[in-house]
Formats: C-alpha cells, structure tokens, sequence
C-alpha cells in the first residue's frame, strides 16, 4: 500500500525521483506551519528566549535517530554546506591528498578542488560485483600523504550502498579521517553513527526523511570539534553567547535565518514512523520496491545490472542506450509528466535513476517503462 495521499504532490506529475530533492508530507508542512508562526508572533521572545531550547531538543530526537551523540550534532541547510564546513575547516598543502571517487556527487567534487590538495581519484569497478571491490579500490588510493578521504554511504549518481562501516575502519588502521557524504542515507538504510565512527558525518533531513527544504546534519567526531568552525562566522564564535557546548554555539548562532526545516525534522521522522507502520517496515518496503522495478525495467528495456542487490537501498539505475542527449531526453520526460534523472554515469556509461518511497508503486515503474520505449530508449549490457 502507497500513502501518496499523506503528500502535496501533483497527481498528473510521477515522481520518481526522490532523491535529487525529496518530498515532504502535507502533517509535515502544516506543522513547520505552525512553528513558523509562533516564531513570527513574537521574534524576540523567540529567539532570545526559546530558541536555544527548541533546537536543542530537535537534536537530541535527531541524534537518537542516527545513533549518535548529540553534543557532536549541529543543523545545517544541506549536506553540501555540511562538506564544505568541514574542508574549509582544515589546512591542505599540494603535497597533503584527499582520496574520493569517481562517483562523488559534482558539488562536493568542486568543494574539493578548492582546498589546495591533491585530490586522488578512486575508479570503482563499474558495473561493480561485489561491495569488497569498491572498499578495495578506495583503500588502494591511500599513502603516507592521504590526510582524508571523502567517502559516499549512498552515492547520489549510481544509487550505491556502500560498505560504509568497512571503509572507515580500514581508513582508520591507516590514520586517515574520513569525511561520509550521507545525503542520501538516513531514512533510506540504518544508520548508526557510533558504530560507523566516522571523523565528519553529514546528511540531509528534506530527502529520505521527507523533512521541509533546508533541514541537514553535520556529526563531527569529539576530537574535531573545536576545531571544526562554521563557513559563516557570527556571534556563536564570542565566548560569552549561546549555549556552554562552544561547537554548538558556533554553529547555532550564525546569523538570523528561519529554523523551522530543522525543528519540524524530528516531528517528519515521527509522522512517516506512525503513517507506515515504523521505520524498518517502511526501507523494507521502499527497498523491494526499488528492487522490483530495477528488475521490471531490465526486462523490459532488455538491460543488464550494474550492481548486486546488497548494493541496493531505495534507489536503484538502469543502463540505457539514448536515443539523444541524456538531458534532452530528462527534459521530455519532464515535459510529459515524468519526474526522473537521465545520468552520465562512470565509464560512459548512461542511466536512468528511480527512487521509491511511500507515495510510490510499481505501476508507475511500468508506466515509465512504457514511456522510455516509447522515445526510443533501449537498455544496455555493459
């Protein structure tokens, strides 16, 4: 059963792409709502007054969802923001390495080369057989030189599940920190910050967790903290203001802006939670979906796998044969009703990207099978 009623999505559109910018429930937005107009009733009092208060108690909810600890916790607007907090945060010669992949999402790619370090590149087996090989290839980019590793729990592109947990470890044993681009990750698996243990966690609430735009997370291990700082220097940097947690303070207390997308997070994971019956029903339920219609597409557009199913959360591609340009064909697909991602994968290799959640069927997966033969799109075998 969909709960695509619980949604303010337009009935004529298919959505199936919940990864690129998520959807939020109508309770959700209603409740952010609320919480905006009790801010604006009096903003003073709010701010001077409840504020702390509010976000404090958003993050423990938050914290306890991810299995981390809140002290390490701070709300940012995207995960984006979250990875270039953390590079701007540290000093990088041209002779230090940064290792990420050769399926790191564009804009933390551009962040990267901003930091003044040689940014190594690990080409993942692509299709890729088995999870070990994707840990192999990042570790075999590592020397004496590598300072961090920028490292996806759920790559945005190819909708990748990696064996995160392993990854760090082994980066661990060599002393390299590790930065996790979690965008995609929270709601759609398990996730469990201590036992990850990663030096710089960050993810987004808007996507999986279906919380309102703008709503992140960044989790910085203990020993980083003082010195990881936020990319806008406000009153949280005085000694004196905001909250006895200095990092909290700092990035707490950036400069006015509405909060409400972080508040309303935790009441987001509370209301899908009881909508769908709790959070392991509802990735298994969006998990078989995404594997199903990965499976429906193969076979009707005749098209291998590029990855195998444990590899697979919420999210699963396709490859294709295009009958043009991959953004061309988005933008038909767009004009016709169908909200999907036409990607230009590793090794040229080209994709079509769905994503499941609960307003989603399989019925729309074959509809949109229906809608790729029908422009010319075949599946292909690399």
């Amino acid at each position: 059963m969909d709960h695509a009623d619980a949604f303010v999505l337009d009935p004529a559109v298919v959505h199936l792409n919940h990864g690129s910018f998520g959807a939020c429930p109508r309770a959700v937005l209603d409740h952010q709502g609320a919480l905006r107009a009790k801010l604006e009733g009096a903003t003073m009092r709010y701010f001077v007054r409840d504020w702390q208060t509010d976000v404090d108690r958003a993050r423990e909810d938050v914290a306890r969802f991810v299995g981390a600890d809140p002290e390490g916790l701070v709300f940012l607007p995207n995960t984006t923001t979250g990875v270039s907090t953390v590079l701007r945060s540290r000093t990088f010669t041209r002779d230090d390495e940064i290792v990420a992949t050769d399926h790191t999402y564009r804009a933390c790619k551009n962040a990267l080369d901003r930091t003044g370090a040689t940014i190594v590149v690990a080409e993942l087996p692509w299709p890729l057989r088995d999870p070990a090989d994707a840990t192999a290839a990042i570790l075999s980019k590592t020397t004496a030189r590598t300072k961090l590793a920028l490292v996806d729990h759920i790559s945005s592109a190819t909708a990748i599940v990696f064996d995160l947990a392993a990854i760090v470890r082994e980066l661990a044993a060599r002393g390299v920190d590790t930065l996790v681009d979690g965008a995609h990750a929270p709601g759609q698996v398990d996730v469990d910050l201590d036992a990850i243990d990663a030096a710089y966690y960050v993810a987004n609430g808007h996507k999986w967790l279906c919380g309102p735009k703008g709503c992140a997370f960044l989790h910085v291990r203990e020993d980083l903290r003082a010195t990881t700082h936020p990319l806008v220097t406000s009153h949280g940097f005085s000694a004196d203001y905001g909250p006895p947690n200095r990092f909290h303070a700092e990035h707490d207390w950036t400069g006015t802006h509405d909060p409400t997308a972080y508040l309303s997070l935790p009441f987001a994971i509370s209301y899908l939670d009881n909508l769908a019956g709790g959070w392991d029903k509802i990735r298994a339920r969006n998990r078989a979906l995404a594997l199903a219609g990965r499976a429906l597409l193969a076979d009707r557009l005749r098209a291998g796998t590029l990855a195998p199913e444990a590899c697979i959360g919420s999210m699963a591609c396709v490859p294709v044969e295009l009958p043009l340009r991959g953004i061309e064909l988005e933008r038909r697909l767009l004009h016709a009703g169908w909200e999907v991602p036409v990607i230009d994968g590793p090794r040229g290799i080209s994709m079509v990207r769905i994503s499941t959640h609960l307003y989603n069927s399989l019925d729309q997966i074959e509809g949109l099978a229906v809608a790729l033969a029908a422009l010319g799109v075949t599946g292909a075998h690399p």
